[in-house]
């Protein structure tokens, strides 16, 4: 997930003094203010075979936050995870998106792009927004039991998140019915209650005819 640049040792260690020291400084003033990381979730409707996209998202409200710990760009300071029910199938997602090690049953892992150019510190600023669009087919409705989205990093890089409850957010599925050509069609249901009807009324006949009259 992360972005490597080949570069040589003297500029390698050169960047590992001066990165660091960056590094550090921008880590010294990340408890200087509040931020919060907000993720938004979706809520999906659709039928059996449906394709539809779940507009998933990530901001940033705030002071600034170091985005990446290390100038290498192998720490985020955050990522995003994604867990969707086992009755749709991902026909494709972000970019900046994989699967957990690899395993096609697994969460999503997703990062918001941000890398060190040169020397700088990437930042995490205030009204930084990060959309994650996930396009699925709808397979089996009767798996759709909700997913979530939520922001990934261990609890003491979170301690100061001005509103952890808005570091979670569901991920629903409402099925919208039986999917088109499924069911019967509605001549056929009108051509199967005119046979339930012309049935009832010839074995009324037969009945008529078959009940002796009162004066034979």
């Amino acid at each position: 997930m992360s972005r490597r640049v080949r570069r040589s040792p003297v500029y390698a260690a050169t960047a590992a003094v001066l990165g660091g020291a960056l590094l550090l400084g921008a880590a010294g003033t990340r408890g200087s203010g509040q931020w919060d990381l907000e993720v938004t979730g979706a809520a999906v409707k659709g039928r059996k075979g449906d394709t539809v996209t779940a507009d998933l998202a990530l901001d940033f409200h705030g002071a600034d936050v170091q985005a990446q710990l290390d100038a290498e760009n192998s720490v985020p300071f955050a990522r995003v995870e994604v867990r969707l029910p086992d009755g749709v199938t991902v026909l494709s997602s972000p970019e900046n998106c994989g699967r957990i090690d690899g395993k096609k049953e697994a969460p999503f892992l997703c990062e918001y792009g941000l890398y060190t150019n040169g020397f700088d510190v990437p930042m995490l600023r205030d009204g930084f927004h990060m959309a994650y669009p996930f396009t699925l087919r709808i397979d089996d409705t009767s798996k759709l039991t909700g997913g979530r989205i939520r922001v990934d990093a261990p609890p003491e890089r979170l301690r100061d998140d001005a509103n952890p409850r808005n570091s979670t957010a569901p991920i629903t599925f409402e099925a919208a019915g039986a999917a088109a050509g499924s069911g019967p069609t509605p001549w056929a249901v009108a051509a199967g209650g005119g046979a339930l009807g012309l049935t009832a009324l010839l074995a009324f006949v037969l009945a008529r005819r078959r009940t002796p009259s009162p004066n034979s």
